[in-house]
C-alpha cells in the first residue's frame, strides 16, 4: 500500500570553510561521533569528507613546500661549491705571495 504523502525535497546545506576547518579540528580533539553530534550535523560522513579533503589539501601543501626546499638546497650548495673554489683560489694565491716576500 503505497502512501499518498508526498517527500519534501530538503535543502543541502552549505558551510564556509573556517566552519569546516574547526570541525575538522573539533573532530581530532573529540572524535568524530562525538563532534558531529555537537555541531548537529547529520551524519559524521560529512565530517569525514571533510577531514579526508582537509588531509589531501595538507599534503598537496606540503609536497609544494617540499618541492621549493629541494630547490633552495640545489641553490645553496650551488652557491657553496663557489664559495669553496673561490676560498681555494684565494688560499692559492697568499701562499704564492707569501712565498715572494720570504726571498
Amino acid at each position: 500500500m503505497k502512501s499518498n504523502l508526498k517527500k519534501v525535497p530538503q535543502k543541502r546545506r552549505s558551510y564556509d570553510t573556517s566552519f569546516k576547518e574547526q570541525a575538522v579540528a573539533l573532530g581530532k580533539e573529540f572524535g568524530m561521533k562525538e563532534a558531529t553530534e555537537k555541531l548537529g550535523l547529520k551524519n559524521d560522513q560529512v565530517l569525514g569528507v571533510w577531514t579526508r579533503e582537509s588531509r589531501k589539501k595538507n599534503s598537496e601543501s606540503s609536497a609544494d613546500e617540499y618541492a621549493a626546499l629541494k630547490e633552495e638546497n640545489k641553490k645553496l650548495k650551488r652557491e657553496l661549491e663557489k664559495e669553496k673554489k673561490i676560498t681555494a683560489i684565494l688560499k692559492d694565491a697568499t701562499l704564492f705571495f707569501c712565498q715572494d716576500q720570504q726571498k
